[in-house]
């Protein structure tokens, strides 16, 4: 049966050129020239896909797409903006209506459908994970530091990125500052859902469909539950909630990478009481060194075990900085992994939304967040690798021979 798109446009000649480009590729096309009539239509043939525009009367693009998300039968359906507004308000505006992709008129048709290709793809990893995932434990990794502005949110998403690559098998990253996450951000993917979908409902309640029809999909095959749009949604989610989600994702991944706040609070403490490994992050200044010490008392005072623990001293700035031997003195703790600064691939990596492991796996910074990656996988998969690894195992192997 061939695949149900919706094409929603008030002008005709649009219709009858996307209906061309897609017919092509043996989509079934249903087309509407407004929003009420699209909601008539999706009644009897509801889509797998719909492309939207933004400027019909009546109703806009971003309203029909709002009420897309409230039907059942289309509320996780890939929905894509297709527009001659092409501003960043616009686009922003298009994600927080719930739509998955944006593309502005005039488009070439082979993106248009490149896109599509990708949508729906994701839309049945979706349905593959719910049915096909078995049991495991997998290893929970948290990247904390109490001081902001250490790169927690970069180490976390390229180590997500780095398992996926390297393992060949989906990695979870969950993003856990609820007041300003930014998981989903450094990966470029919109925020069509996050962890305030989950937090509405009693954490008792929460299963492994919820999740996976809360989880944001990467190609790469991270996939991130996203911290809410807006700092009062995350007011709903409690720690029961963040328990229950760390349990259900350990039994269907084998790495869980917590991007944690600056803070202890409840759903923080969940987070780091189930971790296997905490990665401490600290810069060489004297003020993250404090913070550094100051946590390392409250894990002390929690009966964390030291092994648990690994400092990581990542150097965001160029210059001098406090010695190495001056800060494991100072913390009584050798430091684990010095993360060398890189600051323009850093910075390139969060204005594309690209981790360095992605996008530049090859250059000092990609390659060094990869063996990182290696270095805390589970001891399981180094010694018996998976039948079909990823390529990064491959360019782990090669660095390790060459040294």
């Amino acid at each position: 049966m061939a695949i149900r798109i919706l094409v929603v446009d008030d002008t005709d000649l649009n219709l009858k050129m996307v209906s061309a480009i897609l017919g092509k590729d043996g989509y079934e096309i249903v087309t509407a020239r407004n929003g009420f009539e699209a909601l008539e239509v999706i009644k009897t043939s509801p889509p797998a896909l719909a492309i939207l525009d933004v400027m019909m009367p009546d109703m806009d693009g971003y309203t029909l797409c709002g009420h897309l998300r409230k039907i059942p039968s289309t509320a996780k359906i890939p929905i894509i903006i297709l527009t001659a507004l092409s501003g960043v308000e616009d686009k922003i505006k298009a994600f927080d209506s719930g739509a998955d992709d944006f593309l502005a008129k005039p488009f070439e048709p082979q993106e248009l459908r490149a896109r599509i290709k990708v949508l729906l793809r994701r839309a049945v990893d979706v349905v593959s994970t719910t049915v096909h995932s078995t049991a495991m434990t997998g290893k929970v990794i948290a990247v904390f530091s109490l001081r902001g502005g250490l790169g927690v949110s970069m180490l976390a998403s390229n180590l997500a990125a780095s398992f996926s690559q390297i393992w060949g098998s989906p990695a979870v990253l969950v993003d856990l500052a609820f007041l300003n996450g930014q998981s989903a951000l450094l990966l470029d993917l919109p925020l069509r859902n996050t962890w305030s979908d989950l937090g509405h409902s009693p954490a008792k309640e929460m299963d492994m469909d919820l999740i996976n029809s809360t989880l944001l999909r990467h190609d790469s095959g991270v996939h991130v539950l996203a911290s809410p749009r807006r700092p009062q949604d995350g007011e709903v989610i409690t720690a029961e909630h963040v328990q229950r989600a760390i349990e259900l994702l350990r039994a269907h991944y084998h790495y869980i990478i917590l991007d944690l706040p600056h803070d202890f609070s409840e759903t923080t403490l969940v987070g780091l009481d189930m971790a296997d490994q905490i990665l401490l992050m600290l810069a060489p200044e004297t003020a993250s060194v404090r913070c550094a010490a100051n946590a390392l008392e409250t894990f002390d005072q929690l009966n964390y075990p030291p092994e648990r623990i690994s400092l990581i001293l990542n150097w965001p700035f160029k210059g001098k900085g406090l010695p190495r031997a001056g800060i494991e003195g100072a913390l009584k703790k050798q430091i684990d992994v010095v993360i060398p600064h890189a600051g323009e691939a850093v910075v390139a990596s969060i204005m594309y939304g690209k981790p360095s492991t992605l996008q530049k796996p090859l250059d000092p910074l990609g390659a060094f967040l990869e063996d990182l990656a290696y270095l805390y996988s589970m001891e399981e998969h180094k010694q018996h690798p998976p039948e079909k690894p990823g390529e990064g195992l491959k360019r782990v192997k090669e660095r390790s021979h060459s040294k």
